[in-house]
């Protein structure tokens, strides 16, 4: 383990075994903050508290979308046998299988298998589960005589894919070929008794769509966006002020603290009629209301049961509310059908051959490269033109996003102007890019942060103009979600606080923050420990943590220049830097620890140098250091998660 320099005073375990607070740390004296910016609306109002009608417990719990360890060993488990011979030295019938043989209930066995630095979500997203990765790829028969090379398609979507597939002829045989997948959904005209269908499609999603049956996504009105984020930044973020004074009563559910709320993002517009176009779908037929007849299975709804459904709605409603074209890497199912809409040999081939034995290698090379659209695939075989509904039957669900709550939402935010007694509740949004494949500039963002950034420079541009916001009328599709989330859940009590976070991470301590300052008691017990790449362009909700910012905040750059400095670059190095106040706060009374970020990278950085403090601090090994924390976590003293903008990619 590397050396990391730890402060030793005398505040600290085993010289004084119960640690004081270090007196070095400004005395915080809570006072009003009377000086908000103009655009930035605070919180107000003293309670947090939860009533009995807004428990853990009777919080609907929002059903998981990211894999976890679990379910990486399940899915590993469950593989053939035959997927990889890992056991050739182990000869016998009493060898085991190589899927059981190469994990275990161990994370450090799901580490060895990913390799340092990836993560368990991050290879199921690119996996499709029938142990592509582990199959021994089958080499093409080239002796024959008749082999004639195909030709590969000539257009720009198609080199972006980066294909490699060696020799490859029209008559190529081909083997243990992917079996065409059944069409689950049929189009049908609408029963002359059926009242006439009104679509809401640009607006919120149809009714149908539903999180937590029998309760509906509800399009709150945008109050009020602005960029966080200086121009420069690599990453832009956006900040929402969001009205949910109407949201409907759910049995006296309420927003929380440390919350998060789920968005359904819609596909945009252009997204829709691209696809639209390339699939050769005339315009009247797109809005025009159709009988959806589904075979089983939970779609078009989120989370709906698992059954057959007969719903009217639009084939514009299903692309732009129901289904991910972007978000996900092509799938086998989905390209067996489109090799049967194929009307090119060849183009039909080179798909065929990826849904293949000998094809299984460069199959596996176009999962994990960049993300590629449907419209990317459609565009790169343009012969294919799959029926609709075939299309749809092997598509992905399109599932919420997920952001933290920046705010006390129990309260409305005192904001001079604020019409009536409304209520207000505040994200922050990170957008996220990758490379378009259009041309070698072009971007692309996600699905859910690129709706965000649209709707907030939708009403920037309008406010810039001086339009009215009721004229505008923009709406965020929102749900209560992750009720019981650890951060909301653990945030209570009145003993001292450290809360760590990097980039958007910072988003949720931002509520933490402006409540505790209102409690004179515990003003002075709280301190931030935020990472940018560039305090300039990327620091969030600067001078907005009221009156005392600078006395309870650190900010960590990491794009500032180190010569002849000693300060942290990073925040793991500020938490090694700050092991006074770190080991005081975790064994105080109710004393927390609150990490928000990604798991890799900073989230792991972090808690290592959480080990490092206890070691040297405690004077105990690497070992015991670490059962510390994990003892710690269990008394939910020390609380990590990963940033609410999840997804499959974060997108």
């Amino acid at each position: 383990m590397a050396d990391h320099s730890i402060p030793q005073t005398s505040t600290s375990h085993p010289d004084d075994p119960i640690p004081s607070e270090p007196l070095d740390i400004p005395q915080v004296k809570a006072s009003p903050s009377t000086s908000l910016p103009e655009h930035s609306p605070k919180s107000s109002g003293e309670s947090i508290l939860w009533n009995s009608h807004s428990s853990d417990e009777e919080a609907p719990v929002t059903p998981a979308t990211e894999p976890q360890v679990d379910d990486l060993i399940e899915k590993l488990e469950q593989l053939p046998a035959a997927v990889v011979d890992v056991n050739e030295h182990k000869k016998g019938p009493a060898a085991r299988r190589a899927s059981t043989t190469l994990i275990s209930d161990s994370p450090s066995d799901i580490r060895r298998i990913l390799g340092e630095g990836e993560t368990a979500t991050k290879l199921i997203s690119q996996c499709c589960g029938g142990g592509c990765c582990l199959l021994k790829t089958l080499a093409p028969d080239t002796s024959s005589p008749d082999f004639v090379p195909v030709v590969v398609p000539d257009n720009v979507a198609f080199r972006s894919l980066n294909l490699q597939l060696g020799p490859l002829s029209l008559n190529t045989e081909l083997t243990n070929t992917f079996e065409l997948p059944p069409v689950n959904m049929s189009f049908e005209p609408i029963p002359s008794k059926e009242t006439k269908h009104v679509t809401t499609v640009h607006r919120e999603p149809p009714t149908f769509v539903q999180p937590h049956p029998p309760y509906h996504v509800f399009p709150a009105p945008l109050y009020h966006a602005r960029e966080l984020t200086k121009p420069g930044a690599e990453k832009r973020t956006f900040h929402f002020d969001i009205d949910v004074t109407d949201y409907p009563d759910e049995g006296g559910l309420d927003f929380k603290v440390g919350g998060a709320i789920g968005v359904c993002p819609p596909n945009a517009t252009e997204v829709v009629d691209e696809l639209f176009d390339v699939l050769c779908i005339p315009k009247f037929v797109r809005d025009k209301p159709v009988m959806l007849k589904t075979k089983s299975g939970r779609w078009p709804t989120i989370w709906g049961d698992d059954m057959a459904r007969e719903l009217v709605t639009t084939r514009r409603e299903l692309l732009t509310w129901c289904t991910d074209v972007q978000s996900h890497p092509p799938t086998k199912p989905l390209l067996r059908v489109m090799a049967e809409y194929a009307d090119a040999p060849n183009e039909r081939k080179i798909l065929l051959y990826l849904c293949s034995a000998e094809g299984q290698a460069a199959f596996c090379d176009l999962r994990t490269s960049s993300h590629i659209t449907v419209s990317q695939l459609l565009h790169a075989f343009p012969s294919s033109k799959p029926d609709l509904a075939s299309l749809l039957s092997v598509l992905n669900q399109l599932m919420p996003r997920f952001y933290s709550l920046s705010n006390d939402p129990h309260v409305s935010s005192a904001r001079p102007g604020l019409p009536g007694n409304r209520r207000l509740i505040e994200v922050a949004v990170t957008v996220h890019e990758t490379p378009d494949w259009h041309s070698e500039r072009a971007v692309r963002t996600g699905a859910g942060s690129g709706f965000m950034e649209r709707i907030a420079e939708a009403f920037i541009q309008s406010e810039n103009d001086g339009v009215d916001r009721s004229i505008l009328d923009l709406r965020v599709p929102i749900f209560r979600g992750l009720m019981a989330n650890p951060l909301s859940r653990e945030f209570h009590g009145e003993g001292p606080m450290v809360l760590i976070g990097a980039g958007v991470g910072m988003a949720p301590f931002r509520g933490f923050i402006l409540n505790r300052l209102k409690n004179a008691n515990c003003a002075n017990k709280i301190w931030l420990i935020q990472g940018v790449r560039d305090c300039a362009l990327d620091e969030l909700y600067s001078g907005e943590l009221g009156d005392h910012e600078r006395e309870i905040k650190k900010v960590v750059q990491s794009r500032k220049s180190r010569a002849g400095q000693t300060e942290a670059k990073y925040v793991q190095d500020e938490v090694r830097m700050q092991a006074d106040i770190v080991w005081f706060v975790v064994n105080a009374l109710d004393g927390r620890i609150f990490v928000c970020g990604s798991s890799k990278g900073m989230g792991e950085g972090v808690h290592e140098a959480l080990i490092d403090v206890a070691m040297r601090k405690g004077r105990i090994s690497e070992a015991e250091a670490r059962e510390f924390w994990e003892k710690k976590k269990e008394d939910g003293q020390y609380i990590a998660v990963r940033n609410m903008v999840i997804v499959q990619n974060s997108t």
